[in-house]
């Protein structure tokens, strides 16, 4: 596992590589990386054994230097498909893909300077299939996960999370495509709107909008371009 840094000015006319920090020596693969504050990052990947961790670091402003602060083994079995996302001021929601590719979400606590990293809570939303995990927020509490669910097909669920991690509630789900959904990115296009890039029945790539509403009651689809 590598966290390297480069430099890049505002016109995109050149990219340098800057420092470069090997954060595990054993394995370091299905990243997250997420900006904490200023200097400190969390990164959720799957590690030795292919178990699942948490580590922070500290990143100067110019990139000149990358230090390992805390780490955390989360997960003994293993934790594929990451996505972590900032729930609080201290909180911290990962999505990944354990033993036999079930569906997790867990909450962590890390304090601004990174010096340590506790679990929260945990919720096994889908005990089939729970891989290509992308979790964003839709707002305040309300959060929403594409995922590759049972017989690989494409999901989208919401969940409850509130700002201190203390319980994950799943709120509503939908089916979205019955041949394949995998490899997600989900982004939100305006206050009620997500767009979902994946990819669909034989790796065809897919763009599917849907609307959310703010409680997460409801998916809906709403277009999609193969």
């Amino acid at each position: 596992g590598w966290i390297t840094t480069f430099t890049i000015p505002a016109d995109g006319s050149s990219i340098t590589e800057v420092a470069s920090l090997e954060y595990d020596k054993g394995n370091g693969v299905n990243n997250s990386l997420v900006k904490m504050n200023d200097d400190t990052y969390a990164v959720a990947y799957k590690g030795p054994g292919n178990d699942g961790w948490i580590k922070t670091l500290t990143i100067s402003a110019d990139g000149s230097s990358i230090t390992e602060v805390a780490s955390l083994e989360h997960d003994t079995e293993q934790a594929s498909s990451n996505s972590l996302v900032k729930v609080g001021d201290d909180t911290y929601a990962l999505a990944y893909a354990s033993y036999h590719n079930d569906g997790f979400i867990k909450t962590f606590t890390i304090p601004a300077d990174g010096s340590s990293i506790t679990e929260v809570f945990s919720l096994e939303h889908d005990i089939n299939n729970g891989v290509h995990n992308s979790l964003v927020r839709v707002i305040d509490d309300t959060y929403a996960l594409a995922y590759r669910g049972p017989s690989n097909d494409g999901f989208i669920k919401t969940f409850t999370i509130p700002a201190d991690g203390s319980s994950i509630t799943e709120v509503a789900s939908l089916e979205h495509d019955t041949g394949s959904g995998s490899a997600n990115f989900l982004v939100r296009v305006d206050d009620n709107t997500y767009a979902l890039a994946y990819g669909g029945s034989g790796d065809d790539g897919f763009i599917t909008t849907f609307t959310i509403p703010a409680d997460g009651s409801s998916i809906t689809e709403v277009f999609s371009l193969e």
